[in-house]
């Protein structure tokens, strides 16, 4: 399986990022993963999309307070 990875429109089978560090993030886990035989869904792009977002969302707050 080919990984569909656009670095200009930092989109990864068609999810777009809104920043190059959650981007290249959730790349490396999905390519590294992918070694192992994986093969990612959209869904599963998502998923970690969603969760590189939250962690960010956290340690922002934690270095806010």
């Amino acid at each position: 399986m080919k990984l569909d990875v656009n670095r200009s429109e930092l989109t990864i089978m068609g999810i777009r990022f809104e920043n190059e560090k959650d981007f290249r993030g959730v790349w490396h886990a999905l390519s590294a993963n992918m070694f192992e035989g994986w093969e990612p869904s959209r869904s599963d792009v998502l998923r970690l999309k969603r969760r590189v977002e939250e962690l960010r969302a956290e340690s922002e707050t934690a270095l806010d307070a």
